[in-house]
């Protein structure tokens, strides 16, 4: 698979796939091809398969069929290579239509360097469906092959784990954004008798919502770390979870530490006089360091930053990182300035992460922080000091 990637990679940096056609037959047959399905077999392989019965002109560029039919069908439109990024809304509503009268599992969209693949069997609107999306020509090869492998291998269509994996990540979406809507009234209920620390008190707050979240899931949000899958339902490409779940104790709250990988010095702030009708507008700070670190657990993500108790704003060195991609969960506007940034090469793509090429101030904590993770995070848990104390700590 990783040298049929690799050659298709090579081309598309040719701009070898002029049209729609090319990307259909010399791109997409070739993958499905390397990933078990005989392209040979018209009821296996059916190119522009008729999805729905009143409305002849809706043809599915590509139909995948085993034994099973609707329910391990796969539907590939397929688009001349950068003709669906201007209007995604228009291509998503395409791919609803076809699944009115044949639901398929998996509903694709590609151009051949970006695929974007849905779960159709799930409630909402179809964008929300979305579960996995890459770049083939960006993105690292073996995250590619992982992503195809697990969710469009003719094997596992048919032994059903790929739908239980897509399930798992819609799954992992919705609480990511869940526990961000929930985060301001746990954070009130902390002070609150019984006092429980603010992961339980989110682990509460979503059952009441009826969404089952664990003490685990809620402190590596609020951390910043990723919220994982469930042991064993993620690809190799796809951040393998093997560690146990993390215990948290009644009586912590949120200043749980996490070590952070530090420089050796500590450049400490000077006291900074605010004048009296200002500081009355300001929030009560305490005096702190003005150096404060974001790490993720994954792909060696570190950005580092300083921030102004008196601004409240963070300005992030050159030579921190990002992650690569955006998630669903990451607010629209957030998205938006990703972009603007990449289109300024103030971050640019550097060995499978992004890169800030010159110092960026921040207008708030959390958009600094949410830029760099890719995906709705607390960025004052998410910011931490040499000694692993966030930043939440000196705001009040």
């Amino acid at each position: 698979m990783h040298e049929v990637l690799l050659d298709i990679r090579q081309r598309l940096l040719g701009k070898e796939y002029k049209n729609e056609e090319h990307v259909r037959l010399s791109l997409v047959a070739r993958v499905v091809q390397a990933l078990g399905w005989d392209i040979w077999n018209p009821t296996e392989v059916f190119t522009e398969f008729k999805a729905t019965k009143k409305e002849d002109n809706t043809r599915v560029d590509m139909a995948l069929f085993t034994p099973d039919f609707e329910a391990t069908a796969i539907f590939i439109e397929c688009k001349g290579v950068g003709a669906f990024a201007t209007d995604l809304t228009a291509v998503e509503r395409q791919l609803r239509d076809y699944n009115r009268d044949h639901t398929a599992l998996f509903t694709i969209i590609t151009d051949g360097r970006h695929w974007r693949f849905y779960f159709s069997f799930t409630s909402g609107e179809f964008k929300d469906k979305l579960f996995c999306k890459f770049d083939l020509q960006q993105d690292g090869l073996e995250e590619v092959a992982g992503y195809l492998e697990t969710f469009l291998h003719r094997e596992n269509i048919l032994n059903r784990s790929a739908r239980q994996k897509a399930e798992a990540y819609l799954m992992l979406g919705k609480k990511e954004r869940a526990m961000q809507d929930v985060l301001p009234d746990a954070q009130k209920l902390v002070s609150m008798p019984p006092f429980p620390s603010l992961p339980e008190a989110m682990v509460q707050l979503l059952a009441a919502k009826i969404l089952t979240i664990t003490p685990a899931e809620a402190q590596a949000f609020l951390t910043g770390a990723p919220v994982t899958l469930v042991a064993g339902l993620s690809p190799k490409s796809l951040h393998h979870v093997d560690e146990k779940p993390v215990k948290v104790s009644k009586t912590a709250a949120y200043t749980n530490k996490v070590a952070p990988v530090i420089p050796k010095k500590l450049a400490l702030e000077k006291s900074v006089a605010v004048p009296q009708a200002e500081a009355k507008r300001m929030p009560k700070v305490v005096a702190s360091p003005t150096e404060f670190f974001l790490v993720l657990n994954r792909a060696g993500i570190k950005a580092t930053a300083d921030w102004s108790p008196v601004t409240q704003q963070l300005q992030v060195r050159t030579g921190s990182t990002a992650m690569l991609e955006n998630r669903d969960s990451l607010p629209p506007s957030i998205a938006a300035l990703r972009n603007k940034l990449l289109q300024q090469n103030i971050l640019v793509r550097q060995n499978g992460c992004l890169e800030f090429q010159q110092e960026y101030l921040f207008d708030t904590i959390i958009q600094a922080a949410q830029v760099i993770c890719g995906y709705s995070v607390n960025g004052k848990q998410a910011w931490r000091d040499l000694s692993g104390k966030p930043l939440a700590d000196y705001v009040n």
